[in-house]
Parts: C-alpha cells; structure tokens; sequence
C-alpha cells in the first residue's frame, strides 16, 4: 500500500514565536521595575508590664515569703533554700500578702514554735496561698491531719526544693522524706557550697552535725 504523503510543511520552531513577544534581554530589564512589597511587622516590645500575668503557673516567675522558726541549724537550711530559689529566679519576698508561694520551716525544739507553724498553715489557706512545709515538724509527723495534701520537703532533701516548689506551683502535693544515702551510707545534710541568703551578712552558720 503506497505510503501517504503529506503536504503541508511545517514551519521552523523558531519562525513560530510571534515577533511581538518579548525578548529574553527585555524581560530581563524589566525586572528592574519591580518594587518588592514590605512586610509589615510587629514592633511592639514586651515589657514587665505586660508580661505573664502574676497567677501563671510558669515557674520561676513568682514571688516566695519564707518564715522559719527554731534553731540555728534550721535557720541554716532556710538560707539554703532562699538561696537556691532565688538563683533559680524566683523573688523572695518579705512581705508576705504579695507572696504567691510561702516556704514555711519549722521547728520540734520548742511548743511555741510549732504552734506559730500551725497558725501560719491556717492562715496561708485562709488565704489561698501555695504552701510548702519544711523542717522537723512535717519530717517527723508528716501524716498529722493538717499536713494532708501541702508538700513537704524532708529535712535531708533541700537541695530539691525548687522541684517541689515548681511542682506546689503547678497544683500538685509533693512529698521528699527520705534519707540520702550514697552506697548504702546515710549522707549527711546540704552541700555547703550550695546557694546561700544569709538574714545577718555578718553571721554564717556551719553545720557541724544532723540528726
């Protein structure tokens, strides 16, 4: 069968782009007209005043009152525990109404003490304060009714108190009673290279024995 032949002759690529289109050296000049569009950004700045708010439960924003009562060893571990707080962020306070967390340290050694502990235990609820209870009194009786549901923080276990009071912070009722040991050897009480708040910058109180 005879092969069909075609006619029409097609024309060369080349010849078929229209002589009205733009050259590549004139796309290229054009470029120079175009005018990028500015994002617009936001320029405004935070500031303390319109930071989180005073009631956020982000750590290390808040304000902490810490009272201790007793002798000088617990006045020691309540240095320890400013000090630690403080390096970690959180403000201590002397004023104990603008104070969102309070630290209460106690002591066994005395009736009166322990009776000013309780009191102040009431009056933080009374308040709807944060509470976290430290020293002898919780250590040794931690199960009496009107410790139930506040964190403890055992008198061997300060060196922890920013987790407890992140945790108190955060809603939750933390509890560390238990002795450090290192190779079954009981561990004695802080490191005395641990941050410090001394009340009397004169005074250092050293800790020569726990029990």
């Amino acid at each position: 069968m005879p092969s069909a032949s075609c006619d029409t002759l097609l024309d060369d690529i080349e010849d078929i782009v229209s002589q009205e289109d733009s050259k590549p050296q004139d796309r290229h000049s054009s470029r120079r007209q175009v005018v990028p569009k500015v994002r617009r950004r936001n320029t405004q700045m935070f500031s303390e005043e319109n930071g989180p708010p005073s009631d956020s439960t982000i750590p290390g924003i808040q304000k902490i009152w810490i009272r201790t009562w007793g002798c000088s060893h617990n006045n020691s571990d309540g240095e320890y525990m400013a000090g630690q707080l403080a390096a970690y962020g959180y403000k201590i306070t002397e004023n104990a109404s603008d104070a969102d967390l309070w630290l209460l340290n106690s002591c066994t050694v005395k009736n009166p003490a322990e009776d000013h502990f309780r009191n102040s235990i009431k009056k933080a609820q009374e308040e709807n304060k944060k509470v976290v209870l430290a020293g002898c009194v919780p250590q040794a009786q931690p199960r009496q009714d009107y410790l139930k549901g506040l964190s403890i923080i055992g008198v061997q276990q300060i060196d922890r108190v920013v987790e407890v009071v992140e945790e108190t912070i955060k809603g939750h009722s933390v509890r560390l009673l238990g002795q450090k040991k290192d190779n079954g050897k009981r561990l004695g009480g802080a490191r005395l290279d641990l941050p410090k708040i001394r009340k009397n910058p004169l005074i250092e109180i050293i800790s020569i024995n726990t029990g």
